[in-house]
């Protein structure tokens, strides 16, 4: 299966994203979940890797779509997203951010339209 580049600005913002992420105490992480007692890095973490390492696939493309169409448009967690250093705003720059949503579209309808 072929893989995606995302535009250097977006890995920018992910990699910035995973810094913040990984300075605070592992108690305050986005995107960490508890795995039989212990921290461990959830999705949001490992979609970041694979953003950075050139390694998205149409089904991570897939898998971003789904995750950005559930919590893009809540007014919850848009609402979290308002403080910069939220855990809902670093899980947002995680997955690449609302120009991460844009490009993840975009290449999604291209892959379509090549089919």
């Amino acid at each position: 299966m072929p893989t995606y580049k995302a535009p250097r600005y977006i890995k920018q913002l992910v990699q910035r994203a995973i810094n913040v992420n990984l300075d605070r105490p592992i108690s305050q992480r986005a995107s960490y979940k508890s795995t039989n007692g212990e921290r461990v890095e959830g999705t949001g973490m490992r979609t970041a890797r694979r953003i950075i390492n050139d390694q998205v696939d149409e089904r991570q493309l897939i898998l971003m779509k789904n995750w950005f169409a559930r919590h893009g448009d809540s007014p919850k967690e848009s609402k979290a997203r308002m403080k910069s250093n939220s855990k809902a705003a670093i899980a947002w720059a995680l997955w690449g951010g609302t120009a991460g949503k844009k490009w993840v579209e975009s290449t999604l309808r291209d892959i379509e339209r090549n089919k």
